[in-house]
């Protein structure tokens, strides 16, 4: 009965570590967030794998948010209240870059924290916008998206390959 009952208790340890190192995993939240489901399974499956691939060893996330209305609301305010209530960003900096599209409210805009303020330029996310918001105005959201995906991607690379961000030089 000691033997059986000492069994079960390093089974059961071994099933809560096992559980405890899975968490992280489990833990990891999605960077592309279409709460109003606009996208089908298989085109939402493929943007959240750019978007993790273009955050992927740069320290800094690239989110895609899409809501359907934030009414009157600054998109602004909005998105920054948004990031910092869903504890976004790349570690202790919270270092990200995301998107918001209010469908509804037929507003957007583009934050960015910690390293995604140096990685990101003014320029930088002008020239993102300029590219998107036509895809946006002709409701190819996941153009846009993947558009929107893409040139993060490129900017976070280009920015750990030469140390500098995008910009108008």
């Amino acid at each position: 009965m000691k033997h059986t009952a000492k069994r079960f208790a390093a089974l059961l340890a071994a099933l809560v570590l096992a559980l405890c190192l899975s968490i992280p995993a489990f833990a990891a939240a999605p960077l592309v967030r279409d709460e109003m489901g606009l996208f089908d399974a298989d085109t939402y499956s493929q943007l959240e794998a750019s978007a993790e691939a273009a955050s992927d060893g740069h320290d800094c996330d690239v989110y895609f948010l899409v809501v359907d209305s934030i009414g009157d609301t600054d998109q602004r305010q909005y998105a920054k209240d948004y990031y910092l209530a869903n504890g976004l960003g790349s570690g202790s900096e919270q270092s990200g870059i995301l998107f918001l599209l209010a469908v509804g409210s037929r507003k957007y805009v583009t934050i960015t924290y910690g390293k995604g303020v140096t990685a990101f330029t003014d320029y930088r996310i002008e020239q993102q916008e300029d590219e998107i918001v036509p895809q946006l105005s002709d409701e190819e959201w996941a153009d846009a998206a993947y558009t929107y995906i893409d040139m993060c991607d490129d900017a976070l690379d280009y920015y750990a390959d030469y140390g500098e961000p995008i910009d108008v030089d």
